[in-house]
């Protein structure tokens, strides 16, 4: 089973939706695929958001990230 959630490096820049086997935490580090398709990029987990999620917004967990060193 997958975790579906919407990444964001702030409140109006979204890295995409993604899926994970296990809920990243804060201080972990995610790769995700490039948008040009080419490699991954490697975020910091931030803060992981919880919210109740309902037909119009099917992902109810959001990762807030930051660029990894």
């Amino acid at each position: 089973m997958s975790i579906a959630c919407d990444v964001w490096k702030d409140a109006k820049t979204e890295v995409g939706p993604y899926e994970f086997a296990n809920l990243p935490r804060p201080g972990d580090t995610i790769s995700v695929p490039k948008q040009s398709g080419d490699g991954y990029q490697h975020f910091r987990v931030d803060s992981v958001t919880h919210r109740a999620s309902g037909a119009a917004h099917p992902t109810a967990t959001y990762l807030f990230v930051s660029e990894a060193e």
